[in-house]
């Protein structure tokens, strides 16, 4: 099964705003991204479908 992870507009607005502050954080996003990809449940279960890292 194939995953997507989304993103929404204020977590890319504060993201862009922090990466300017600590340019290795978008390699860890990336890394995050990647990770939920392929292991979507990975993180604390928030609900029977959302999980946050």
């Amino acid at each position: 099964m194939k995953y997507r992870v989304l993103l929404t507009h204020n977590f890319e607005k504060e993201a862009k705003r922090f990466v300017k502050k600590f340019p290795s954080l978008k390699k860890e996003l990336a890394g995050l991204n990647q990770q939920l990809s392929v292991r979507p449940f990975i993180g604390t279960p928030i609900d029977s479908s959302y999980y946050k890292c």
